[in-house]
């Protein structure tokens, strides 16, 4: 086993308040039927290659640091080894985030310049709005932890 390293700052308050900012009322928006899946995805993409992909190399980096410099990052998920429990809190919030990233991309295809009314496949929708939920209230925890 590794020796592990504190993890550097992983600034979930910062995250939480960049995502309730953007993500959340494009979203409401978009599920309200106010703007198309192409307009959600020109609100999300700023925000996602922003704020969220430099908590996400920092994620990165922690993980790299607690895991060691030498091994770099193994193909896979990561070790479940209770050794590792500060790093790997923080990998549901990055795996939400790229399956929603995913979900917005498929949601922009599928309907363009159309609103979510237009969709053939209305789960799809509310997955979106239950993803979006769950990973407000998944960063609200990790914020009222301090991280």
């Amino acid at each position: 086993m590794t020796d592990v390293i504190a993890i550097p700052s992983l600034d979930t308050t910062a995250l939480l308040a960049d995502y309730r900012a953007t993500v959340v009322p494009a979203a409401a928006d978009f599920v309200r039927g106010n703007i198309s899946a192409r307009a959600l995805r020109e609100k999300w993409l700023p925000y996602f290659r922003g704020p969220f992909l430099q908590y996400e190399i920092a994620v990165q980096d922690a993980w790299r640091e607690a895991y060691g410099p030498d091994q770099g990052i193994e193909p896979g998920p990561p070790t479940a080894d209770p050794a590792y429990a500060e790093q790997l809190r923080y990998f549901p919030v990055t795996i939400t985030h790229n399956n929603l990233e995913r979900l917005v991309d498929v949601l922009s295809v599928e309907l363009g310049e159309n609103t979510a009314g237009s969709t053939r496949l209305p789960e799809r929708i509310i997955d979106f709005a239950y993803v979006i939920d769950a990973l407000d209230s998944l960063l609200e925890s990790l914020a009222a932890q301090g991280n």
